[in-house]
């Protein structure tokens, strides 16, 4: 897509992918993270002293590492004679490959070009930004178009220490972070939405670089791929250049998306994590996908819940009970492709439990049953929401995004704005019928992250008073 914009000599470009965690087999959990990282470890030109020379270390290397893998996967959670020597042996292969590439030309090169360059994987897609100059259009054009058709997996277990350093750091350090672990590992019991992006800890110890090979040549083709540029360029300029780096890229098969469904929920889920000191509430419920006709029900509803500080959540919780000091909503925790959670978070305030913010938000949805909500405050929403969208147009860099996102999960960029009218039609009556059927205990999963636990102390019942 070319979304050309004059005024400012600059451009950001985006490659945005439908591959995300979610796509990951069970025991291959963050290999579209991994992958991500790699992708910056350059080609077989930008960074190699000797291809041919490095491409043969590098194939005895993955030899090596499914070796390793195979080692890895039987010995569980212990370390065998076999795998600590067969790591030594991939060491010593990664240390010869070394020898003959530079890994960082690859960031080093765009750099000296870009303002900024980056890159994200979350649950749905992988995305690689840059924002450049003007005049160095034909620089995003082979850097990217490079690195989709020739990148060399260099430094694979050098990176693979990072990506876990990443999980130990970001993730089982961060209370937060293992409380959602654990809500999403309850609230899905077979949609692979129940896996962390990051991956698992044991899952990640027995990646191999040939997964990688394989995971490129099944998503990387241009079928599940959607590239945007926006900013100050000619049009014509920009479809010849993309014919002659990009055209020459084999179609590939389109891969399929996830064929499994999560059941309904039957009965209330329950689990508490103890880490830290601060103690948070988190409660899901069955959320919505990007084609649900209640989508545009659900985003109002979650905005009528913890929006501001007019909102009823942060009405009760905050502002009248002095329980909380945060409170969010989401109708699909940020999902783009199925359905996944329509989530509360709840920040509880010293002196407070996470019981007693569990009580007071039954209490207020049953209220937005109760007592529906008025045609104003719906109004209130809708601008409120199309005053968020026109905001996050200013930047070439954040429009750029939100056509490719749309592309790329919804299967048309329009549906970036279209999606507003679908929220003009709903009414109070449909705000109070889905409150009334999506709010029951049965749907609910609910996870409580409380403070750690002292040496020998025993944990407490968790359960809903």
């Amino acid at each position: 897509m070319l979304l050309p914009r004059h005024g400012v000599p600059m451009i950001s470009g985006n490659i945005m992918v439908k591959v995300g965690n979610v796509d990951n087999p069970e025991g291959s959990t963050g290999l579209a993270h991994m992958f991500e990282h790699m992708a910056f470890k350059g080609t077989d030109v930008i960074g190699s002293r000797d291809y041919p020379a490095e491409a043969a270390v590098l194939d005895s290397l993955a030899e090596m590492g499914e070796r390793l893998a195979a080692a890895r996967r039987a010995e569980g959670d212990s370390v065998s004679a076999e795998s600590a020597a067969l790591e030594e042996e991939v060491r010593a292969l990664e240390q010869r490959a070394n020898a003959l590439n530079e890994p960082m030309a690859f960031p080093q090169t765009y750099d000296r070009y870009t303002f900024d360059f980056n890159a994200y994987t979350d649950t749905d897609v992988t995305a690689y930004t840059a924002t450049l100059p003007a005049n160095n259009l034909e620089v995003w054009m082979l850097m990217e178009s490079e690195r989709i058709k020739h990148p060399v997996f260099r430094e694979f277990y050098s990176e693979l220490d990072v990506v876990q350093e990443e999980r130990r750091s970001r993730t089982e350090d961060d209370p937060e972070a293992m409380a959602r672990e654990l809500l999403k590992s309850l609230a899905f019991t077979k949609h692979p939405y129940r896996f962390p992006v990051i991956g698992y800890m044991k899952d990640l110890r027995t990646l191999t670089p040939r997964m990688l090979r394989r995971f490129h040549a099944r998503y990387y083709v241009p079928g599940n791929m959607v590239g945007v540029l926006v900013g100050d360029f000619d049009p014509d300029r920009a479809r010849t250049l993309i014919e002659a780096y990009f055209g020459n890229i084999p179609a590939g098969a389109k891969p399929p998306g996830v064929a499994v469904s999560e059941p309904a929920p039957t009965a209330i889920r329950r689990g508490t994590h103890h880490q830290g000191g601060e103690r948070r509430l988190l409660m899901a419920f069955p959320g919505f996908g990007p084609d649900d006709p209640l989508l545009p029900e659900a985003s109002l509803l979650a905005g009528v819940l913890a929006r501001d500080r007019t909102s009823r959540l942060q009405q009760r919780l905050d502002l009248q009970e002095g329980v909380a000091r945060s409170i969010w909503a989401s109708a699909n925790d940020g999902c783009q492709r199925y359905p996944s959670m329509f989530l509360i978070t709840v920040d509880v305030m010293d002196g407070h439990t996470n019981q007693e913010a569990e009580k007071i938000v039954w209490e207020v949805l049953a209220d937005v049953v109760a007592e529906p909500v008025t045609v104003a405050k719906l109004d209130e929403m809708r601008a409120a929401y199309r005053k968020d969208f026109l905001f996050s147009l200013q930047k070439n860099k954040d429009l750029a995004d939100l056509l490719a996102s749309f592309q790329v999960t919804g299967g048309d960029w329009r549906r970036s704005y279209t999606r507003f009218d679908g929220y003009d039609q709903v009414t109070p009556q449909d705000i109070t019928e889905l409150a009334a059927s999506l709010f029951q205990p049965d749907k609910a999963t609910i996870v409580y992250l409380e403070p750690e636990l002292e040496a020998g102390a025993e944990v407490e019942d968790g359960g809903r008073p």
